[in-house]
């Protein structure tokens, strides 16, 4: 995909790639890119040390490729919205159960009123950020490793569910179910440490909503939920704490080609809101 095209097929327009501040209360900017290289000198060259430690740390292509893109699209939005370096931003981690520094991350520096989430799958990244609301975005390819669906990860009355559907609609249907209940622990901050199968949402053919939530520790704030328009065979969802939230769809390909082809010409100490404008 080259810049200005949609990465979504269906659903509302793309927005230009154009970062004039922090998204307004009330509302979620949705960044798509597609997966570049795994090894790209330039877009290392705007993460924090830990986070090329980490990148090194994957043995596998496509899992250094989806790191590198996340944490770059990432780094590229947020400093267009606070007109900072990317290079200065810092973030942190921290369990919500346990306090590690394994948990859901959040911009410390500088000091902000942004929230956001990452996700990727196959050849696409997608990333979500909101003012202050916390937000949660899965993407999924549609397809299961191995012959049969984790069924474990849907509730009972899930699974009639996706047992009675067609075979050929049978994992499209799992998937709309897991990119729901995915979206919604990432929002909380839970992750997987809470069992996919306390949590209960809308048939795959209804509006995303949660029904019911059985597992601990249970939300701070009352979820919502929402289906994303996402790339042909993938599907994708956002969940937010508190409030709904009005979602515009952004073109992250076009803030990470000129720096992945070298036509930025400048210094990743650099990139601020001016580069994204």
């Amino acid at each position: 995909m080259t810049a200005g095209q949609t990465p979504v097929v269906t659903g509302g327009e793309v927005a230009p790639a154009m970062v004039t501040g922090p998204p307004v209360e009330g509302t979620c900017q949705v960044w798509w890119a597609e997966v570049g290289s795994p090894d790209d000198e330039r877009l290392l060259a705007l993460l924090s040390a830990p986070e090329r430690d980490r990148h090194a740390g994957f043995t596998d292509p496509h899992s250094r490729a989806t790191h590198l893109t996340a944490r770059a699209l990432t780094r590229l939005v947020l400093a267009g919205m606070l007109d900072t370096p990317a290079t200065g931003l810092r973030f942190e981690a921290v369990c919500r159960q346990c306090g590690g520094p394994h948990g859901k991350p959040v911009l410390r520096v500088p000091a902000a009123p942004v929230t956001f989430s990452v996700a990727h799958s196959g050849r696409w990244c997608a990333v979500a950020f909101a003012g202050r609301t916390e937000v949660g975005v899965d993407v999924e390819r549609i397809a299961v490793r191995g012959r049969d669906l984790p069924w474990r990860a849907l509730s009972p009355v899930e699974r009639a569910v996706v047992a009675a559907t067609a075979d050929r609609d049978r994992t499209a249907a799992f998937i709309r179910y897991w990119t729901r209940k995915e979206a919604l622990v990432k929002a909380t901050g839970d992750g997987l440490t809470v069992d996919p199968a306390t949590i209960t949402v809308s048939t795959p053919d209804q509006p995303a909503r949660m029904l019911r939530w059985t597992g601990t520790p249970t939300p701070v704030a009352r979820p919502h939920l929402a289906d994303l328009a996402a790339p042909t065979g993938y599907a994708a969802a956002l969940a937010s704490l508190g409030r709904t939230l009005v979602v515009s769809t952004h073109d992250g390909n076009s803030l990470l080609d000129p720096i992945r082809s070298g036509v930025a010409g400048f210094a990743s100490t650099h990139i601020s809101n001016k580069l994204l404008t």
